[in-house]
């Protein structure tokens, strides 16, 4: 859960990173198949420091990466995170005679590093796993087994010799025990060994675990098999970071990491309860943002010829553009301000400002919302209106639509929000509603001097009784205007007479998006809805919103007809989207689509990650594409996903003179045989003219030669 800017892969133009831009210099780049990127590293003075050093392990093939100050082997090196096999386990195998508690303690604390994405998991027949903090037990679950014959060891069922839980207590420390439920007769009829360990959830559908019963026989079964015949080797997953300061300090010390030029910093979400920094190359670069020189530009060019690419940290791809003759159409026109620091683009059709330009969307700050403010008069004893505002987002002349990332957040108390939507065609329909309703409990519910109300729901949900509702705005609306009415007709109304809607774009890579609170407020003049609360932490967080461009207003099919008007260039395909159409370089290619020559080919070869070819094999590129060819001695497609380079059967030189040999012999009766037959047929027709002749001469000589 990273901000917005520390998204690596900004564009589809973008390539992927050189392994030469991966170490320092004179520094070994890889360990194995495993590249190693600074500011981790192999050797003296190769790593940022102590904490980022990574020992090879060459004795084994291939070489194997170890995390030097945990010593656990590493199987991937991310942007913002590493991911360590063989995890932190307990091995239980228990003694009959006495009953024991067995525990481990990982801290993290002092390190770079935090808990990310792992589940705590049992594997054995009764045992109760439980997380401890100092004295407290702040988590539990246990594993039980129906009999020894049973299949055992799936999912996180605990009937099933299995149990998984969520680890607690914050991303630096977990301490946990392991305790035989079962007694020393069971223990007996069952297996004696249990396991616990941590390991990632890749997903909120990977609560699978499965695997033999034969590892709960002998503290050397699980030892020997090394999880080979388990559904999975576990993995643990660790965020890291730069150092603890937030990026405003750490720029003021000689240790701040972020060294290119073209590099941003980027703080650590302080919800997580961990400082510090990571550094990113701005968009429209990649590489590694920690080495100086190792940002590099995407493409020899972004935007068209003498025209702006980058306006302070966000980069403006064609058919985006600065300044005159720059951008395809009105749509697409970009404002450069270069009075702030760092320089900030805008949208011109829309006069607000660019957060993020990508392949088909672009995010900008929205700054549009709805206010209703009930008062009570003192003149007339009834209800007034002293502000009604109405939000409106009209795309309706541009190149945009709203995408389904929207939704609209209401809050207050007792209020309908009503979101209508008119298409292209003019035709005006209920869009979007929902309800935010106040509990009792919410006028009691004080923080800080101010009330809050609670958006804290899943996704999808439009429930609103903590004072807030959400809902989503259909993908492809042109046109939304939203407003707040009364439910309740009832005076005095509550203590929070205003109500306010406004947009929020969901990022599917930003969970707190979906949880967060927002200050109630009596009157208008202190909405801050930028002004959220996630846990205990205030943060402001300014309301994007996500619009969809396409080119035209017609698909492919039309559009290639109109070969003027037609924007993709060579090298490209074409795509159907949002009642008009994209350009995407074709596979094989990379670059800016609709630039002449924007799509220029991709060196597979170059990089072994943007490969499948074999260790045994030569890489040759082509245009598009590469194909792989086995070294001399081996056969094969050359293509790890196919059937890779087999070693040929040794050279037998006598062997080989034996079948050569034999194969002379049998040459040599051929040509006997040939000749044998030759000769029989030459004698046969030498007898059969001799036979013809004779024939001749009998006949002439006998003839009547009277006549």
């Amino acid at each position: 859960m990273w901000p917005l800017q520390l998204m690596f892969a900004f564009l589809i133009f973008s390539p992927l990173i050189s392994a030469a831009l991966n170490a320092k210099a004179g520094c070994p780049d890889s360990c194995g198949d495993l590249p190693i990127r600074y500011p981790f590293g192999m050797g003296s003075n190769c790593s940022l420091n102590h904490y980022f050093n990574i020992d090879c392990n060459t004795s084994t093939d291939p070489p194997k990466a170890y995390l030097s100050i945990i010593k656990k082997q590493v199987v991937e090196i991310n942007e913002t995170y590493i991911r360590l096999r063989n995890p932190y386990m307990i091995s239980a195998c228990y003694d009959l005679s006495t009953d024991k508690q067995h525990s481990m303690t990982v801290n993290l604390s002092g390190t770079p590093y935090m808990f990310s994405g792992n589940v705590l998991t049992a594997i054995g027949c009764d045992d109760m796993l439980v997380q401890i903090k100092g004295s407290s037990v702040i988590d539990g679950s246990s594993a039980f087994c129906a009999d020894k014959n049973g299949t055992g060891g799936v999912g996180n069922y605990s009937r099933n010799g299995c149990c998984q839980q969520s680890i607690r207590g914050g991303g630096k420390l977990m301490e946990a025990q392991l305790i035989d439920l079962s007694g020393k007769s069971l223990r007996e009829k069952l297996f004696p060994c249990s396991y616990a360990f941590m390991k990632e959830l890749l997903d909120d559908d990977d609560l699978t675990f499965s695997y033999p019963l034969y590892y709960l026989d002998n503290t050397s079964a699980l030892l020997n098999d090394d999880w080979k015949s388990a559904s999975m080797a576990p993995v643990v997953r660790l965020d890291w970071t730069i150092g603890t300061d937030n990026c405003s300090v750490a720029k003021n010390f000689k240790t701040y990491a972020c060294l290119d030029p073209k590099s941003i910093c980027v703080d650590i979400d302080s919800s997580l309860g961990v400082n510090g920094y990571l550094c990113s190359c701005v968009q429209g670069y990649y590489g590694n943002p920690y080495l100086s020189g190792g940002c590099k530009r995407i493409s020899s060019s972004i935007a068209k010829a003498g025209c702006l690419d980058q306006c302070g940290e966000i980069s403006i791809p064609f058919p985006f553009g600065v300044g005159p003759n720059c951008f395809l159409d009105s749509s697409f026109e970009v404002v450069c301000n270069t009075t702030t620091n760092p320089e900030k683009p805008y949208l011109r059709a829309l006069e607000t400002e660019i957060v993020e330009i990508d392949s088909s969307k672009v995010v900008v700050i929205s700054q549009n919302m709805a206010s209703t403010c009930y008062n009570l008069s003192a003149y007339e004893n009834g209800i007034t209106k002293p502000e009604e505002r109405k939000l409106v987002i009209d795309l309706l002349k541009t190149q945009f639509t709203l995408s389904d990332e929207n939704w609209i957040t209401a809050i207050g108390c007792n209020a309908m929000l009503v979101g209508g939507v008119i298409g292209e065609g003019k035709l005006t329909s209920i869009g979007s509603s929902c309800a935010a309703i106040c509990s009792d409990s919410i006028s009691y519910y004080n923080r800080m001097q101010y009330e809050y109300a609670d958006c804290n729901f899943g996704r999808g949900s439009n429930l609103g009784d903590d004072g807030c509702c959400r809902v989503p705005i259909p993908r492809g609306t042109s046109y939304l205007e939203a407003n707040l009415s009364d439910l309740t007709g009832q005076w005095p109304r509550t203590s929070f007479s205003c109500n306010y809607a406004f947009i929020e774009y969901m990022d599917r890579n930003k969970d707190n998006n979906y949880e967060s609170s927002f200050p109630l407020f009596i009157n208008s003049s202190g909405t801050r809805p930028d002004l959220a609360l996630l846990g205990e932490y205030f943060y402001f967080k300014s309301s994007h919103m996500s619009l969809n461009w396409r080119i035209g207003a017609v698909y492919c099919k039309e559009a290639r007809l109109n070969r003027t008007d037609y924007v993709c260039q060579n090298n490209t395909d074409c795509v159907d989207f949002d009642s008009g159409y994209l350009c995407n370089c074709s596979t094989g290619y990379k670059g800016n689509p609709y630039l002449i020559h924007g799509c220029q080919d991709i060196d597979e070869c170059s990089d072994n990650t943007t490969n499948t070819c074999v260790s045994n094999s030569i890489c040759e590129n082509e245009a598009g594409s590469y194909h792989c060819t086995c070294l001399k001695g081996y056969t094969g497609d050359g293509k790890n996903d196919g059937t890779g380079c087999t070693l040929l059967p040794p050279f037998n030189i006598a062997k080989f003179v034996v079948i050569g040999l034999a194969s002379a012999l049998g040459l040599l009766l051929l040509l006997l045989l040939c000749f044998w037959l030759h000769k029989s047929e030459e004698a046969t027709v030498s007898e059969a003219k001799h036979k013809m002749f004779s024939d001749i001469e009998y006949t002439w000589t006998n003839s009547d030669h009277t006549s």
